[in-house]
Order: C-alpha cells, then structure tokens, then sequence
C-alpha cells in the first residue's frame, strides 16, 4: 500500500498529509495500537505520521502489513485493501514465504559459485572459472528480482 512508506519485520511506517487531521490521527492510533502483537505506537501528526513495533516472531511480517493497510484504508475512506492488492499485484504469504526460500538458497549459491570461480580463476582453469561465474550472475539475477521492490524506490 502506498500510504506504508517503509516496512521492515518488527517496524512499520506509515505516512499520509491525511493523518495529518487530529480525529483521524487519534483514531488510527488508537486502532493501531490495538493489533494483537504491537508492542509499540509513535505517531507524529505534523508528519501525519507513525512508527508502529510489533513482535515479528508473534505475528508474520506480510500479515501485519496487511492489518496495517486494512486500518489504514478504514481510517483514510479507501476501497478495501483486497481489491488494492489485486489491482497493485502484491504479494501473499505464501508468494512471500517462497521469494524468501528461493532468495535463501540464491544467496548460498552465489558465495559457493563465487569461491569455486575464485579458485578455478587462481588455478589457470578459464572455462570452469567463466562457467562459475556465469552461475554466479545467474544467481544475482534472482536475488535482485526477489529484491526488485527495494532497488528502485
């Protein structure tokens, strides 16, 4: 959602002019602050602001991002945050959890390819050392489309 302006597990920041507004801003923090998990609400309203902390090991990263969009969607009059979703292409919990496994092992993938080049490269093997290397931008490539949404904000 466009109105969470940054979101990593266990913090999460909204911002709009629209919480700028007194009524809406207590309100939101109110209903904020009453998700199960949150440990913590800091809201600024001449930002029109809020730094929300919860307990990721309680409550999954992707679904407390969903309870913040729905809560922010009922505070500002938006459409539902399904029909959002649907239309911006976000990912699910499950899309999510698969990303994660995949950039997982990408990662693995790409330190071995990038010790075997290295001492393929160290012992005169030049296919082997363009082959590994191959892998390993095979495998950046990955970890970057996983991390897409981040590269380019």
């Amino acid at each position: 959602m466009k109105h969470i302006v940054s979101a990593v597990p266990g913090r999460i920041r909204v911002r709009d002019s629209h919480l700028r507004d007194g009524a809406r801003h207590a309100g939101l923090g109110a209903e904020l602050a009453a998700l199960e998990g949150v440990s913590s609400v800091e809201g600024n309203i001449v930002t029109g602001s809020f730094l929300l902390r919860y307990d990721a090991a309680q409550v999954p990263h992707p679904v407390m991002e969903a309870r913040v969009s729905t809560a922010v969607a009922a505070a500002l009059d938006l459409p539902p945050v399904a029909a959002q979703e649907e239309a911006s292409g976000r990912r699910t919990l499950r899309r999510w959890q698969r990303d994660r496994r995949l950039n997982t092992w990408a990662k693995y993938g790409m330190l071995g390819s990038l010790g075997a080049s290295l001492a393929l490269a160290a012992a005169g093997s030049k296919k082997a050392h363009a082959a590994t290397g191959a892998l390993f931008l095979g495998l950046l490539g990955i970890h970057m489309a996983v991390h897409r949404r981040h590269l380019f904000k």
